[in-house]
């Protein structure tokens, strides 16, 4: 196959995708993604950074043309990079890597391509753990809102499938924090977790409700032991929520799911006050903060 300079690449990669000729590009794919790891292993950080964003463009545009196995391609090329990035040290394009990635997931989602959103929830959560030690605050936040926006994107186009793959990211996420005793960024996991479980009963996808308060007691149970009330006082609240829309929608399943969760932080001693929905508040609003970045 025939190596492209970068501004080749670029240039067919759009026009490829425009034309619907997926051999140039995934010729132009290649190309951009060998461009930006050399650029990372020659310490040119910004610019990879660079060339990720253009791989990020051209993933986009084959998404909405609904040309799923190049945005497939495009995600695990973006996927490989982040290692790359994280392996060099360089946090600023592992985020720019891990940001593409997401958003590529939530259009994906959106075009009803499936599989291009699993791929992309499962190469976040692979990210995830061999990148996260050291992460900050902002940064795990960020990725959390990434799972949560491809979930959301397939409970609007009517993706079970995927909606559980973000589910699944979304709770491993929750209980490495919980287990760190990070529990801003738990309590931020939880929050999340009850918005795609709200919106997989909205869509009466029984599995994907179960899956939610599943993961939502696992994480609990894990604060349980940290001693993280705050943290799992979100869980008694969210796991009562995703109970009464299971009942609601007669997701029978789900709904004693959800009841069985929740016997196990019915006798915690954690109560409500004004100074935790306040706390609450705070975190909701550091999210939005986040999010408005994306």
């Amino acid at each position: 196959m025939i190596t492209l300079n970068e501004a080749e690449a670029v240039e067919v990669s759009l026009s490829a995708v425009d034309e619907g000729d997926e051999t140039r590009a995934f010729q132009a794919l290649d190309s951009l993604t060998g461009i930006a790891a050399d650029f990372l292993s020659e310490n040119e950080e910004a610019d990879a950074e660079r060339v990720i964003l253009s791989i990020e463009s051209a993933a986009h545009a084959a998404a909405e043309r609904d040309m799923e196995l190049v945005a497939i391609n495009s995600v695990l090329s973006l996927g490989k990079l982040a290692r790359a990035a994280a392996d060099k040290g360089f946090d600023s394009a592992l985020s720019k890597a891990f940001i593409a990635i997401g958003r590529v997931g939530k259009t994906a989602a959106a075009h009803s391509l499936e599989a291009g959103s699993k791929v992309a929830a499962s190469t976040l959560l692979e990210i995830w753990k061999f990148s996260s030690e050291s992460w900050d605050q902002e940064k795990i936040i960020t990725i959390s809102l990434l799972f949560k926006e491809i979930g959301a994107s397939a409970a609007k186009s009517g993706m079970e499938e995927a909606i559980l793959s973000a589910v699944t990211g979304l709770g491993e996420l929750g209980k490495r924090t919980a287990a760190d005793n990070l529990e801003l960024e738990t309590v931020s996991a939880l929050l999340l977790l009850e918005e795609v479980g709200k919106l997989a009963a909205e869509n009466y996808f029984d599995e994907a409700l179960s899956s939610t308060a599943l993961s939502i007691e696992d994480i609990g149970k894990i604060c349980k032991k940290k001693g993280l009330s705050d943290a799992v006082l979100q869980c008694q609240w969210a796991l009562e929520t995703l109970r009464v829309q299971a009942e609601e929608k007669m997701l029978n399943n789900s709904s004693v799911v959800a009841e069985l969760a929740l016997d196990n932080f019915t006798e915690t001693g954690y109560i409500e006050s004004e100074e935790k929905l306040e706390k609450f508040q705070e975190i909701k609003t550091l999210q939005e903060k986040i999010q408005s970045k994306l």
